[in-house]
Formats: structure tokens, C-alpha cells, sequence
């Protein structure tokens, strides 16, 4: 039987399953021991049709062996996997099993059909087959969902995706709400949880029955480098179903990123490489020329080799030769690109051991 890691309420639900001979696999409550157990119900409430509505799945190993996800059905057609594709035979399935070491995770997406389907859905669910090859055994983790895809509302597109954002630059995307059933309809505000999203509602028409809005979603130009995923709650004034949530999702980069150095543990003496990426982010994708390589140790043992040719990624490759100075270190580099004002830094770090 599996080994748990040092997790108290995981050692509890192991003794539950070595405690009952001949356990099935449906049966196996180690395989949902590592989902969140918020996801294992989820309560889409109402959604519009033609939404885009998905659901992020954090699979983590909380054990020592290494686990597999060797499928990944549903229940229903209104639900389906990301992760699912066509093989050559024209079957719908993994096109390999996903590989979790122990200690890591995994992201899987479980996404609602709400463009062939609609109305009230209940007892629908997810499935995902867990599979420990050192024992040959089997798990099965149930996600179940339920909820009401509307028909009298239609949001295009179906949800907000910004793409990649230059920094300080922000951005806007505007979006239709279509109502059809009374003429006193209103949608009356858009809410979000991050402080860097906001929203203009802008009346188009109202006749026969039929609502229509403008939305228009703005990222503000302070937002944060990295990825934001948020909520955006349309609120109606219907008594019914006076919410829709759509989601929100932006990656703000710059046109050129780098990635630091991580030395990890080294050695007195002994050299060592690693590679950095510097690449162009944007579509389409451009070259550029890395004109000037600078440092803050100007006696610095780390050497480093670059390209001077005209590229859209580049790998610089940076040789540090560690002296006798136990303990961690961390030195900033600063690369200027043809055509950019501002450099590019990144930093090296790493951890000299004793001799």
C-alpha cells in the first residue's frame, strides 16, 4: 500500500484503506486525498450560454511513489478534459499517461460544454483514474458538478482574455451581453476581486424583449508582472439568477524576457554551467541583438558566452568557478537589447558549500 508523506489527515485516510481487504478501485479515497476537497464538488450556479467556463484541478502527490493519471473520462458530454485528445484511431483519450513525482502537482482542466448544452445540469461528473505502478494499483477521483446553463443570456466571447500585456501598458477587451425576455431587463454591474480590473456597462438597445449591452473590460496599466486570473460577477436585477460569472484572465510580460540562473549547490573550485534564455514574448515574434552584457561584481568569476547575432531567443551561457566563500551568493546582471532604453536584468544565485 502507498506511503504517505508527512501530511497527518492523509496517514488517517491510509489506515482507513489498508483497514478494508479487497478495496476497489472506486473505492480508493488515497486517489482523492490529492485533490483539493473544494474541487471535488463544484457549483457552477448560472452561467451564460456560450460561456467559457472551465475549472482548474490541482492534482497533487502527496506520496512518496510517483503517481500516474492514466485517464480521464466524464459522465456527461457537457463535460470535458482539456487534457483529452483525438489519436489516430479517432478515440478521445490521454495521448499519454501524466507522470507526478512525489511532492509535485499537476494542473488538469475540466471545461462545461455551454454552447451544445443548456439547462439545469445535476449529478454530472469528472473522473480521474490514478494508477501506482511500483504496487499495480488503482484509484478513482470523482469530481462531481451541477448548475444551470441559461438560455435567455448570451455573453460573446465567452469569456475575457487579455493575452500577453506589455507592463505599464494595459489594456481592453469589449465583450456583448445579450437578453431575451422582458424589456425591463437591466444589468446593473460588473464586480471583480482584483483592484487592477474594472468595467464599462453601455446600453446598445431594448426592444420586443430584447437586451442588449456593451461591456468593456480594462486592465489597468499598474497591474503587476506575471499572470492574473480573476472573476468578473455580471449582477442583473433578476431575482432568479441576479449573477453571472465570466472568467478573467491576462499575463502581463515584457516584449523580452530572461530567466535567472540558478547555480544551485556548488563546489569550491569546480566549474559550473548553466544556460539562460533570454527570448521575445510577442506575436509576431521578433529579432533582437544583445548589444552590451554589464554586472554589479565587476570582479566576478562567472564568465559568460553570447550570441551577437540577430535572434529571437538567445542562450547565454554563464560559468562560474566558485572561490573558497562558503554560503549563499547573488550577483545581478544587466543586458542591453538594440532598440531598449531600459536594460534587461536578471541575477545569478547559488550556494557554495564548505570545502
Amino acid at each position: 500500500m502507498l506511503k504517505a508523506s508527512v501530511v497527518p489527515f492523509v496517514v488517517s485516510i491510509l489506515l482507513l484503506v489498508i483497514a478494508v481487504p479487497g478495496l476497489r478501485a472506486e473505492d480508493a479515497e488515497w486517489a482523492r486525498a490529492m485533490l483539493d476537497p473544494e474541487m471535488l464538488r463544484i457549483n457552477y450556479k448560472s452561467v451564460a450560454k456560450g460561456q467559457d467556463v472551465s475549472f482548474k484541478l490541482r492534482v497533487n502527490n502527496i506520496y512518496q511513489e510517483e503517481m500516474q493519471i492514466t485517464a480521464l473520462a466524464t459522465s456527461c458530454g457537457c463535460l470535458s478534459w482539456d487534457e483529452n485528445k483525438l489519436g489516430p484511431n479517432g478515440a478521445l483519450g490521454l495521448p499519454g499517461a501524466i507522470v507526478i513525482p512525489s511532492g509535485q502537482s499537476r494542473v488538469i482542466t475540466l471545461r462545461l460544454d455551454t454552447i451544445r448544452h443548456s439547462g439545469e445540469k445535476r449529478g454530472t461528473h469528472g473522473m480521474v483514474t490514478f494508477y501506482e505502478p511500483s504496487k499495480n494499483q488503482f484509484g478513482i477521483a470523482t469530481i462531481y458538478a451541477e448548475g444551470y446553463i441559461r438560455t435567455d443570456v448570451v455573453i460573446q466571447p465567452g469569456s475575457v482574455n487579455f493575452g500577453s500585456v506589455d507592463p505599464n501598458k494595459g489594456a481592453e477587451q469589449r465583450l456583448t451581453v445579450n437578453y431575451a425576455g422582458r424589456n425591463n431587463w437591466s444589468l446593473t454591474s460588473a464586480k471583480f476581486n482584483s483592484p487592477h480590473l474594472s468595467a464599462e456597462i453601455l446600453e446598445k438597445s431594448r426592444a420586443n424583449g430584447l437586451v442588449n449591452y456593451d461591456l468593456v473590460v480594462r486592465l489597468s496599466p499598474a497591474a503587476p508582472i506575471g499572470t492574473l486570473r480573476d472573476q468578473m460577477v455580471l449582477v442583473t436585477d433578476d431575482l432568479n439568477n441576479p449573477q453571472i460569472p465570466v472568467q478573467v484572465e491576462a499575463k502581463v510580460e515584457s516584449e523580452i524576457v530572461v530567466t535567472d540562473a540558478n547555480f544551485g549547490t556548488l563546489v569550491p573550485g569546480k566549474p559550473k554551467d548553466v544556460v539562460v534564455i533570454v527570448r521575445y514574448t510577442k506575436v509576431p515574434v521578433k529579432p533582437f541583438k544583445i548589444e552590451k552584457f554589464e554586472r554589479t561584481e565587476q570582479e566576478s568569476t562567472i564568465k559568460v558566452k553570447k550570441s551577437d547575432e540577430l535572434k529571437p531567443l538567445h542562450q547565454l551561457t554563464l560559468t562560474f568557478t566558485p572561490p573558497n566563500k562558503p554560503g549563499l551568493f547573488e550577483e545581478t546582471f544587466f543586458l542591453t537589447i538594440s532598440g531598449r532604453e531600459e536594460p534587461i536584468t536578471f541575477k545569478a544565485k547559488g550556494r557554495i558549500l564548505a570545502p
